[in-house]
């Protein structure tokens, strides 16, 4: 038990690490635009209008925060890495950015935001007792039936948990460069693997995101239902990448889930 929890703390203090890099901060300063099922979700959800406390969670380098600060009277965003959230600082000046755990929400009173987004599978890199605390966390700082927004990886994902350069949907020049890419880091990955946790709802794996960097969780559409009812969440809606309505039989590498705090 000692064991477990201890490469538990020790994959949490790597990811953080991982987030941390400059390699990793300047990836994500790069990347800048809101997928389709973002720009969707946000239409149907503000349809024009503007709510009032937004809390915009694991904002990276502030991919979101360009766009959410327009759909809110008040925005509030938050990244537990201190680099990412220094580089969003120096684009974002003028907004509310702050450097903090989401499993520690205590600097905000309850039921104060109309609308908490989650993006990019921020959720997936902490462990499943976190996750928890995040969710009732989450709950708690919602005004009851405001939206919470989050996307988090599949466990019934056509690929999970396989090598990537076996990706049937790449071609096979796409596989051969995945390869020839991950090649330097696979001793990394095969020391990562003995942390791996497989179960039949939820899975924590190595996957190749920033060449085996993370350690990262990955659930079924049924698992994260039954987690967010039990968390005092409602109406749990699942998206596609492309913002279509999905279910839970969906085998997409991505969830994205729109639910709102019980009444």
């Amino acid at each position: 038990t000692y064991s477990f929890v201890f490469l538990k703390s020790c994959f949490v203090q790597d990811n953080l690490a991982t987030y941390n890099s400059e390699q990793v901060v300047n990836w994500y300063d790069t990347y800048t635009d809101l997928m389709p099922v973002e720009k969707h979700v946000f239409e149907i959800c503000f349809a024009g209008k503007k709510c009032g406390a937004l809390l915009d969670v694991g904002i990276g380098a502030g991919r979101t925060t360009k766009f959410l600060v327009n759909y809110c009277e008040q925005y509030t965003g938050i990244d537990y890495s201190e680099n990412l959230i220094r580089k969003a600082k120096l684009k974002f000046s003028d907004a509310d950015l702050r450097c903090m755990n989401a499993a520690d929400l205590s600097e905000f009173e309850n039921n104060r935001f109309d609308f908490v987004n989650f993006s990019f599978n921020g959720l997936d890199y902490a462990t499943l007792t976190d996750r928890m605390k995040i969710l009732l966390e989450i709950n708690s700082v919602l005004k009851p039936g405001a939206i919470f927004f989050f996307s988090t990886h599949n466990k019934n994902a056509f690929n999970f948990n396989q090598p990537p350069w076996l990706n049937k949907k790449n071609s096979r020049w796409v596989n051969i460069k995945t390869f020839l890419k991950l090649v330097p880091f696979l001793p990394r990955h095969f020391s990562n693997k003995r942390r791996e946790v497989l179960n039949e709802d939820y899975a924590i794996i190595n996957n190749c995101a920033h060449n085996y960097g993370l350690m990262t969780f990955h659930s079924t559409a049924e698992f994260i239902k039954r987690q967010m009812e039990s968390n005092h969440f409602c109406e749990v809606n699942f998206y596609s990448l492309e913002g279509k309505i999905s279910d839970e039989t969906s085998t997409d590498e991505w969830l994205f889930v729109v639910c709102k705090k019980a009444v």
